[in-house]
Formats: structure tokens, sequence, C-alpha cells
């Protein structure tokens, strides 16, 4: 009987070029911090540390006039603080992501995901610095406030203007890069005055929170569809070992 010839060993495939995916992660990271420290900056600039800054007899003003006007408005913005809460949201982000990739198989179906991260990490940072705190209508049964409200946790910024805005602008960016046309962004910046106005109405928010919320939520999501023109499954393949034989055909026995 004829021994079998050895098996050659397998080797791991030489390492792709990682390169792009770094500078790409880079620039995101480089991004995140020019647009904390700007939200800081109008924060201590105008909100103040806790709250009370140049900019609070405007607020008292704007929110006056927002609670005496919001009419049958409450129930939308219900609906809307359900599902912006930080954890909902990331559900809804995960399916949004979901149906994105199942319909295109492409790289721009993790953009939803990389906004809601980065704009609820802009909420969470600043608010470590920033201890402003709510309107007294943000919590039931204070004077003014709806039956069900309660939210107690830090004011500035608005983590709905932030995140959701961050999402809405992300896919309007992406579309509008895409179609090679403006326009798609219109939609975008609507979606998300509303939702900034609808904290306004609960009156959960101070019209600063919500404004500097919606700057610092385009920002980012504008960054992260610039980000995803330029991501491919190459760049994240590169990541991942892979093992080949050899020689391309495994040898025949003689």
């Amino acid at each position: 009987m004829v021994a079998k010839a050895p098996q050659p060993a397998a080797r791991t495939k030489p390492a792709a070029d990682r390169g792009p995916l770094l500078r790409l992660a880079g620039v995101l990271i480089a991004a995140a911090a020019v647009i904390f420290a700007v939200g800081l900056g109008l924060g201590l600039a105008f909100v103040g540390t806790h709250g009370g800054g140049a900019i609070q007899s405007w607020d008292n003003q704007v929110q006056a006039w927002s609670l005496h006007h919001r009419g049958g408005l409450v129930g939308a913005a219900k609906i809307v603080a359900f599902l912006g809460d930080a954890p909902k949201l990331a559900v809804v982000t995960v399916i949004i992501s979901a149906i994105w990739w199942l319909a295109s198989r492409s790289t721009l179906s993790l953009l939803p995901i990389a906004a809601y991260l980065g704009g609820e990490f802009q909420v969470f940072a600043i608010r470590q610095i920033i201890h402003r705190h709510r309107p007294p209508t943000a919590n039931y049964p204070a004077p003014g406030a709806i039956p069900g409200i309660h939210e107690t946790s830090f004011s500035y910024p608005s983590g709905h203007s932030v995140a959701v805005t961050a999402i809405l602008i992300t896919i309007a960016a992406t579309a509008a890069y895409s179609r090679h046309q403006w326009w798609p962004l219109i939609p975008g910046v609507i979606a998300s005055m509303y939702i900034a106005d609808t904290r306004l109405v609960l009156g959960v928010h101070w019209f600063s929170d919500v404004t500097f919320g919606l700057i610092l939520g385009t920002a980012w999501g504008l960054t992260v569809a610039w980000a995803g023109q330029r991501l491919t499954w190459n760049h994240l393949t590169a990541w991942i070992p892979q093992v080949r034989p050899l020689h391309g055909n495994t040898p025949k026995s003689l």
C-alpha cells in the first residue's frame, strides 16, 4: 500500500490592509470629540453647570408659551417620548438597520446604529459635567405636568433631540449622497424639529436643551453619513482572520 502524501499545513492568509478602517475610525473619533467640545461649550456658556445660565430667561418664556399652546399635541408627543427613550430607541434602530440590510446588503445599513451610539454617547458624556435640572413640569404631579410623565434625569442636552436627530439626519444625508441631491435632507430636518418640539409640548425639557441638541445631533448625523460613503465590506472583513491551505487544491493520494 502506498502511503498518502502528507497534507500541507494551513497557513494564515496575509493580513489585509486595515489602514482605511483605522483612518475612518480616527476621523469619527475626532469628530465626536469636536462635537462634544461644542456641546459642552454651549452648555457652559449659555446653560450653566447647574442651569440658570444666560439663556434661562428665554427658556422660561418659551416653556410658558409651549405649555399654553400644546393643546391636542400631547398624545403624539407621548408616543414619541416612549419610542425615543434610549433603550426602546436602540431596538427601533436595530430594526431599521436590519430592514436596510435585508433590502440592500450594504454597509450603509450599519449607519443608523453608529448614529444612535454616537448620539447617546454625546448625551451621556455632556451630562457628566452639565447637571441641569429638568423643568418642574417634567415630573407629575407637579403643577402643569402631564399625568404619566416622570422624567428626572439631567436635562441638557435633550437625548431625544441628539440621538433621534442623529439617526434621522444620517438616513436623510445618506439618501442625499446616493441621489446627488440635497432635498432628502428637508424631511430629515423637519422630522428632527418635530421630535424636538414634542419635548417642549410635554414640558420635560428647556428650549435650549432641544435647540442645542438639534445642533449636536445634526452634526453627528452628517458625520456618520459622510463616513458611510467611504466604508466598504472589505474594510470590515480585513479584521477577520482567514485561514487557507498552502496550495489551492488538496493533494490526491497516490
